[in-house]
């Protein structure tokens, strides 16, 4: 006769047992912020002068900050008899402002009591607390991006600056799918300005708002970007003694432009990651470069967590609204939608500027006698688009930076 089996023990007496350490998922790498991905951890971070020239503004309790800068000497000479006494010609300048402000991220724990013992084994208070490095490294990414986008970094565009830092758009846009001289015009009038980057939009989609095929990644796009970034006086930086810029793209307009069967892609025509020089190949994110006709090189860096516009409107005024990935990954860039454009954007020296007022640092708040505890970081900053106007404010200069607007086709 077989001997019947037992029974499972009663819920309340089963042992439990638990993982004591903490999983995190994967994240986004960030090649603005030198910030790793779970799954990119061998290679180096691009350096700062890759995409921003930061201006070391030493001016402790100032309000706002002015960069000034001189014009080129203008007009025709003075030739034959004619006397030169009277032709001088004075300095000419303009000036661009620079602001700050706050910003700041706080978390809360517990000191101690049945709380604290309750996670102690996990460490978990411990890592929240220490969660606050990585978030303020991907709240600069994201400022980096809106400033290179809307002018103004987020916390700009409150409290004491909102009035002045209110968004704006990048004085220079290029709308792929269309020849240098269809690209929109600026205007100092942001109704007019976005209406005019629209209809670039609908023009190259061939009166729709959904783009096409021919305003993805293309080899003749290269050569057009460095062509439209001569014509705007763009500044490029010095990589391996040449003149150089850094072409941030999304990993879809990678994918394309690295693929020979893809309608127009650069194929043979770049110079691929594997014969770049070794220091260039540490870089987070490097794709390749491309050697231009007009005589300068775009390093292309593969962003992650590229930007992108949607269009909206089906008559003029339209509208567009910039997306962005927030900390924590939090994706609100709108990829399903069939009428968003990537924002690819080309960076030359001086792209955006920063101002650290205040450095970032630990804040500390208790309460109940030190046993439920904030914890946070604060700082005042700002970083945004170096602009210079004159005093009539119309005759914008900026030389930084040019978003290129590419279509997202299905790729299959």
């Amino acid at each position: 006769m077989a001997i019947l089996g037992l029974n499972q023990l009663s819920a309340a007496s089963l042992i439990q047992g638990f993982d004591r350490r903490l999983r995190r998922r994967a994240v986004l790498a960030d090649p603005y912020v030198n910030k790793k991905g779970l799954f990119n951890n061998n290679q180096k971070g691009v350096p700062n002068a890759m995409y921003m020239e930061v201006a070391d503004i030493a001016l402790s309790g100032a309000n706002t900050a002015t960069v000034t800068m001189k014009l080129p000497l203008v007009g025709l000479p003075v030739v034959g008899n004619v006397r030169l006494t009277g032709t001088e010609e004075a300095p000419n300048t303009k000036a661009g402002q620079v602001f700050r402000n706050n910003y700041g991220k706080t978390v809360r724990t517990e000191a101690y009591g049945v709380r604290y013992t309750d996670q102690e084994a996990y460490g978990l208070y411990k890592e929240h607390i220490n969660d606050l490095g990585d978030w303020a490294a991907q709240y600069e990414g994201m400022d980096i991006r809106m400033s290179l986008c809307e002018v103004f970094s987020y916390n700009l565009q409150f409290g004491d600056t909102a009035a002045a830092c209110a968004p704006l758009v990048n004085s220079n846009i290029m709308v792929a799918g269309l020849s240098l001289l269809q690209q929109p015009a600026y205007s100092n009038v942001l109704t007019t300005y976005v209406n005019n980057v629209v209809n670039a939009m609908l023009l190259a989609g061939g009166g729709s708002i959904t783009p096409t095929n021919a305003q993805a990644a293309s080899f003749r796009l290269f050569q057009n970007i460095a062509m439209l970034a001569q014509n705007r006086l763009l500044w490029p930086m010095e990589i391996g003694g040449k003149q150089s810029f850094t072409f941030m793209v999304s990993p879809l307009f990678a994918q394309m432009y690295a693929d020979p069967t893809w309608q127009g892609s650069g194929g043979a025509q770049w110079i691929q990651f594997t014969n770049l020089t070794q220091e260039v190949q540490n870089w987070y994110g490097i794709h390749g470069v491309y050697h231009s006709s007009t005589g300068i090189d775009i390093y292309i860096v593969v962003d992650p967590k590229h930007p992108t516009v949607l269009p909206s409107g089906t008559a003029a005024p339209y509208t567009f609204q910039f997306g962005y990935v927030w900390p924590g990954d939090v994706d609100l860039r709108n990829l399903t939608n069939p009428n968003v454009r990537d924002v690819n954007i080309l960076l030359g020296r001086g792209a955006a500027m920063k101002w650290d007022a205040e450095k970032l640092h630990f804040i500390k708040q208790e309460d109940d006698y030190y046993r439920i505890m904030g914890n946070g970081i604060h700082g005042v900053r700002g970083i945004q688009q170096l602009r210079f106007n004159d005093l009539t404010g119309t005759a914008l200069e900026y030389y930084g930076s040019m978003l290129v607007l590419t279509g997202r086709p299905n790729y299959v």
